[in-house]
C-alpha cells in the first residue's frame, strides 16, 4: 500500500504537470488509462476524441472489445489483482486529494472524467459497468472528504469575519476583513462545484448501479455509500440516502445485504 502511493503520487504529479502544459492531451491519457484499466485492448484515439460524444467512444471501444467476463481486471484472482484493485482505488484518492486546491474546479478536467464514468457504467459489457462504477465510487468518497474540509474551513472563514464584525468600527482591520469576504466568497463557490460533482455520481451512476445484475457491482455501491455515512453523517443520515440501505437488505445475494460496512454505518 506505502508502495502503490509512493509510486502513483509521483505519476500523479508527472501526470498533472502534462495536464497543464496541454488539456486536451492529458485528459485523453487519462482516458485510455480508464480504458485500459478495464481489460479493453482498444483505445481512443485524437481523432476519436476531437470528433466523437463520449456515446460514440464507448459504442466503438464495444465493438473492439472481446468480452470475457471472467478475464478483465477486476474480476480476475490472485494476489496481484488484489493490488491492482487497491492501487487504482488509491490512485483517484490521490489524483483528487493533489487537485483539491486547484484543478478540481477547473470545468473540464472531472467534469469530463466523470461524464465518461457515467457513460461507461451504462454500458452492457460488464468489465466497462463494474470498473467504471468503482472508480467512480471512490471519486465519490474522495470528493466527500474534499467537501468535508472545505465546510470547516467555510466555519473557520466566517467565524473569523464575525470576530473581526464584532471589534470597534477604529480598531477592525480592513484588508483582513476584504480578504476573509473573498476567500469565504470562494469557498461557497468551491462547496457549490462540489455539490454539483457528487450529485453527478450519486444521480447519474449510484442509483442505477446499485442494483445493477451483477453483485459485485451492487456491493461496491453499498460498500461505499457506508462510507458515505460514516464520514458525514450530517450530509448523508437522512431518507434520501438511508432508503437504499433499506432495499439492500432485501438483495437475495448474502454478500449485498450484509454488506459490513453498510450495516456497521447504520
Amino acid at each position: 500500500m506505502g508502495f502503490c502511493n509512493s509510486l502513483f503520487q509521483t505519476v500523479v504529479d508527472e501526470w498533472l504537470e502534462s495536464y497543464k502544459q496541454d488539456k486536451e492531451a492529458g485528459l485523453l491519457e487519462l482516458m485510455n488509462f480508464i480504458v485500459q484499466c478495464c481489460g479493453c485492448k482498444g483505445f481512443v484515439t485524437k481523432e476519436m476524441f476531437d470528433s466523437m460524444e463520449n456515446v460514440e467512444i464507448i459504442s466503438r471501444l464495444t465493438k473492439d472489445f472481446n468480452e470475457d467476463c471472467s478475464g478483465y481486471p477486476l474480476s480476475s484472482t490472485g494476489p496481484q489483482w488484489r493490488r491492482f484493485r487497491t492501487c487504482l482505488c488509491e490512485f483517484l484518492q490521490l489524483l483528487v486529494r493533489r487537485c483539491q486546491n486547484s484543478l478540481l474546479y477547473d470545468d473540464y478536467l472531472f467534469s469530463s472524467l466523470l461524464a465518461l464514468l457515467t457513460g461507461l457504467s451504462d454500458s452492457q459489457v460488464r468489465a466497462f459497468r463494474h470498473t467504471s462504477t468503482l472508480m467512480a465510487m471512490k471519486l465519490m468518497t474522495a470528493l466527500v472528504e474534499v467537501a468535508m474540509d472545505v465546510s470547516t474551513q467555510v466555519e473557520t472563514t466566517q467565524r473569523r469575519y464575525k470576530a473581526e464584525m464584532c471589534k470597534e468600527v477604529e480598531l477592525r482591520a480592513q484588508e483582513r476583513l476584504e480578504k476573509l469576504h473573498t476567500s469565504y466568497t470562494q469557498l461557497q463557490d468551491q462547496q457549490e462545484e462540489l455539490q454539483s460533482m457528487m450529485n453527478t455520481v450519486f444521480k447519474g451512476i449510484f442509483v442505477h448501479r446499485y442494483r445493477d445484475l451483477v453483485p459485485e457491482i451492487r456491493v461496491i455501491c453499498m460498500e461505499e455509500i457506508g462510507v458515505w455515512l460514516q464520514k458525514n453523517p450530517s450530509v448523508f443520515l437522512n431518507d434520501g440516502y438511508l432508503k437504499y440501505l433499506g432495499w439492500t437488505l432485501h438483495d437475495k445475494v448474502f454478500d449485498v445485504f450484509t454488506c459490513p460496512l453498510a450495516l456497521r454505518a447504520l
